[in-house]
């Protein structure tokens, strides 16, 4: 020590509890204490609560107003609740760490958690001052913000794995903080941030973007109680992110005050669960979203299940699928198509689809045993030729459909295809640059020169194309 010479500090029996110094250093510096004052009973009554504060006090010539203050911080800030450390560290510096803190601390103030992580790299490589590859952390705020850096290096890697720092990455995640900013600004300025719509004025959009938010809050929630800050971020930034984008497109030409206001919750649950990762430019939003009090000390959002909608979900996702399968066809046959036909399917194929899935729940199922099930309703007997053919196109879809995938589709039921393309027209419209009609399948009025209808199946529309 360097006020005793016959005392040798031994590394781990010091460094492992200097977390616990870190609580009472600022009043040290602050009141000017010098090591002398700093005797036994001291460290007794800050740490372990031993002892008289004004006896003590007034032995250490520290005031019992300090003293007390020291106590109390320390007692705020213990027991710490996440030790993070690098995983080399286990067979020793960790590990003496949970020796001292047993032996000199109650068992109230042991540490609730330790957690190892990876290092982190430059672009593939080990940071090192003789490859040129150190960024000096000031110079890497100046350039790109802290938030931005923090994201770039919590978003590369798990916290037991080697996380990688890049500065286009860095960069990118700075440009989608600003987006999302003037996004929250637009929002601020439609009143999106006021009291929200009634449930009446919401259309199947809408309901889908607030269950997708559900889901992402579920997601993220589980991410996080598990320490998976990676997992968590790309939900929260980048999954979330491309459901609102979808939707923005989606609710062109709905209502602005619903838009806005459903735009205005998403981001306002957003920007609670971006906050541990990005804290300094959501206390920002917050203000601007009219958040009460410090973001960084408003509840972790819960999913409210009242707002998940599975049909509003699988309805959302048919309109992608039918857009997605319309653009797969123009690239194959590079058609620059001026009208595009959709043919939904007819209600006895759905009867059909909906029994096979609740079938095939009890385990796989072969085509005879469907249909001698599916031939005991009259209506589905006076169709057995037909019946029988489509069996045999959907037995294999349906086996091959995972668990839980059946188990929602079931309790989704039957859907209203048609209606649910028609009132997407305007937007499929824009996106395939075409005329939009759609059909039933068994429409004795559609048009179906090249008899495509018959080809449809459920969540699946027959797709013709001039």
């Amino acid at each position: 020590l360097p006020w005793d010479p016959e005392w040798i500090i031994e590394s781990l029996s010091d460094s492992t509890i200097y977390m616990a110094y870190y609580t009472i250093a600022r009043h040290i510096k602050e009141h000017k204490i010098q090591p002398n004052q700093l005797t036994d009973e001291v460290f007794d009554y800050v740490f372990l609560g031993i002892g008289n504060a004004e006896d003590i006090a007034e032995k250490a010539g520290i005031s019992k107003a300090v003293l007390e203050s020291m106590r109390q911080e320390f007692l705020y800030f213990y027991p710490l609740d996440s030790r993070h450390s690098a995983h080399e560290l286990i067979p020793n510096h960790l590990t003496f760490m949970i020796f001292n803190h047993t032996a000199i601390f109650p068992e109230n103030l042991w540490p609730r958690q330790i957690v190892t992580n990876g290092h982190v790299t430059m672009e593939g490589a080990k940071m090192s001052k003789s490859f040129g590859n150190i960024i000096p952390l000031r110079e890497g705020l100046a350039t790109f913000g802290a938030d931005p850096i923090r994201l770039s290096v919590l978003a590369t890697a798990e916290l037991l794995q080697d996380a990688d720092f890049s500065p286009s990455v860095a960069k990118a995640m700075r440009e989608k903080l600003e987006r999302l900013y003037k996004l929250a600004i637009q929002t601020a300025q439609s009143g999106g941030f006021k009291k929200g719509c009634s449930a009446s004025s919401l259309k199947t959009i809408d309901r889908w973007m607030l269950s997708r938010l559900q889901e992402h809050v579920k997601k993220a929630t589980e991410a996080m109680e598990k320490l998976e800050a990676r997992k968590a971020i790309h939900t929260i930034l980048f999954e979330l992110d491309q459901d609102l984008q979808w939707y923005q497109k989606r609710a062109r030409a709905a209502d602005k005050n619903v838009k806005a206001n459903i735009i205005g919750e998403v981001l306002k649950t957003q920007v609670l669960m971006l906050t541990p990762f990005a804290p300094h430019i959501c206390e920002e939003l917050w203000e601007i979203m009219g958040g009460e009090g410090f973001v960084s000390t408003a509840p972790w959002p819960k999913p409210d299940e009242t707002k998940v909608n599975i049909k509003a979900e699988e309805s959302e996702t048919l309109i992608m699928k039918v857009l997605e399968d319309t653009r797969s066809i123009t690239r194959a046959t590079k058609l620059t198509p001026r009208k595009v036909f959709y043919y939904t399917a007819a209600p006895w194929k759905w009867s059909v689809y909906l029994k096979a899935l609740e079938k095939s729940i009890e385990g796989k199922i072969t085509q005879n045993s469907l249909i001698k099930e599916l031939l005991k309703d009259p209506d589905l007997k006076a169709k057995a030729k037909e019946v029988a053919e489509f069996t045999n196109k959907i037995i294999d879809e349906v086996n091959q459909t995972p668990l839980e995938r059946k188990q929602r589709l079931i309790a989704v039921g039957l859907i209203n295809e048609a209606q649910t393309l028609k009132e997407a027209e305007g937007f499929l419209k824009s996106e395939i640059n075409a005329e939009i009609t759609v059909y039933a399948e068994e429409d004795a009025k559609r048009y179906d020169p090249k008899n495509r209808a018959r080809l449809a199946k459920p969540w699946r529309p027959a797709i013709y194309m001039e």
